[in-house]
């Protein structure tokens, strides 16, 4: 089974049109809400969610999906996903958009989810992990550290649980491993506690 272990060099790809003006922007939570649009999600692989979403006849012609949405997969044992930085929707020439939205795995170790995998926006989303994308976000901190800041808060998995992944991310690396690994940690101990919240808590940095 493929799981949440490697590091994602992903570019952000929006299937839509690139020239956007983004003052009459809606964001999509508050359209999903007032029933403005709808929209279907599915996985992606490692790093990101995949959307289709469309408008009703008077719904907003520019979306914004920010970071901190959340998403739970409807099989056991695939993992949850939540997004990560900014990504825009353009319906002004078009009635349905498809969209790739940058994400981090929420479930450390379970299954990535596929295409087949419908993905369900959370109703009562993890205060704690939306707080820790958008600081994620305008830090633009790497992906591995947010990665790691996500499973601690989602998680709370002990170092060992990690080691693997941690393994993986610092292979090719010209700095010492273990050097590297105590880098990552600490910075993202660092976006927790931009978050508000206090590394100790957590057994990653016990």
């Amino acid at each position: 089974m493929t799981r949440c272990w490697r590091v994602w060099s992903m570019a952000v790809i929006v299937l839509t049109a690139v020239s956007v003006s983004y003052a009459d922007e809606v964001d999509l939570r508050q359209a999903l809400l007032r029933g403005e649009v709808w929209a279907q999600f599915r996985g992606w692989g490692q790093g990101a969610v995949r959307g289709t979403i469309g408008r009703s006849a008077y719904g907003p012609q520019q979306l914004s999906i920010g970071p901190g949405m959340q998403f739970q997969a409807q099989r056991r044992g695939v993992q949850g996903m939540m997004t990560l930085g900014q990504t825009h929707v353009d319906l002004r020439h078009q009635s349905v958009a498809q969209v790739i939205i940058p994400a981090v795995c929420t479930n450390l170790g379970w299954r990535s989810p596929t295409a087949a995998d419908i993905l369900i926006p959370v109703k009562r989303p993890n205060s704690r992990l939306a707080d820790v994308a958008a600081v994620a976000s305008r830090r633009r901190r790497a992906l591995p550290v947010v990665q790691l800041a996500a499973w601690a808060v989602a998680n709370n998995p002990p170092r060992a649980d990690i080691e693997r992944y941690l393994n993986e991310v610092v292979a090719g690396v010209q700095a010492p491993p273990q050097l590297e690994k105590g880098r990552l940690l600490q910075q993202a101990a660092d976006l927790l506690r931009a978050a508000k919240l206090t590394p100790a808590e957590f057994r990653m940095f016990q």
